[in-house]
This record gives C-alpha cells, sequence and structure tokens, in this order.
C-alpha cells in the first residue's frame, strides 16, 4: 500500500491523521475503540504481520533463527517482547504457548522446515495482535 493508503487506514481506525477530534489532541486507550475500529485495528495489524516480506516481521524471524532450537514458551515469551513488550495474563500466555507447542519446535534445517517455521512465526504475530492486551496496550 501507498503513503496515501496507508494514512486513509488510520481514519478507518478511528484517528485521522494529522486531525484530532479536538483542541485537547487524542483520546487514549478504550475512549475512541469501538467495535468497527477495533475489528478495523486488528484486522490491518494481522493484515501487515502476516506479510513476512515486510523488513520488521523479517527483523522477529531472523531473532527467532538466531536464537535456534526453543521451547513454545520462550517463542511465545520471545514474540511477546518483540511486539511490545507486551504483558499478557498467565492465561493468556498458557493459550499462546499451547498453540505453538501443537506444531513442536521451529525448525531452520531444511527449506520445507524454514518455511512452516516462517509461518508459523507470522501466525503467531497474527494472535498476538488480535488480543485484546495489544489493541489496548
Amino acid at each position: 500500500p501507498g503513503i496515501g493508503d496507508m494514512s486513509r487506514q488510520a481514519g478507518y481506525m478511528g484517528q485521522d491523521l494529522l486531525n484530532p477530534p479536538s483542541v485537547e489532541g487524542w483520546h487514549t486507550g478504550q475512549e475512541w475503540i469501538n467495535s468497527g475500529s477495533l475489528m478495523r485495528r486488528i484486522n490491518f495489524t494481522a493484515d501487515m504481520v502476516g506479510d513476512v516480506s515486510r523488513p520488521g516481521v523479517q527483523a522477529i524471524v531472523d531473532k527467532l533463527k538466531a536464537q535456534g532450537d526453543i521451547t513454545s514458551e520462550a517463542f511465545v515469551d520471545t514474540c511477546l517482547d518483540l511486539m511490545g513488550p507486551l504483558e499478557v495474563s498467565q492465561e493468556t500466555r498458557q493459550e499462546l504457548a499451547s498453540h505453538a507447542s501443537a506444531a513442536g519446535t521451529l525448525g531452520w534445517g531444511t527449506e520445507d522446515e524454514v518455511r512452516r517455521s516462517i509461518e508459523r512465526i507470522s501466525e503467531m504475530l497474527q494472535l498476538i495482535v488480535s488480543l485484546r492486551d495489544y489493541q489496548y496496550a
């Protein structure tokens, strides 16, 4: 997407670029997020982190790859740290770790393992950006 489209995306999510709702400036937190803007925010961020060709996503992949074989808990914690750092409840962390462990450890030995690991990282990032904790951070 071009710069014009990117600036319009903020407006679709309830915050027009360089156009605050009042002279007080921008509202923060839950004040300006409604169900429609929340869905737009989730979809937008999931699309962004779902594109593994983006430099930021590639940097996250590279950092995880540099760690080699890591546990599902370390995988989740690293993703949460790189996406924030983001504090989540123990229940949420456990759900993410359970999801991560279902497919085993990340593998980097063969092209197929690399492809699957990158897909899993992208999927985990999409799950994280869809969390309430992320959207209200």
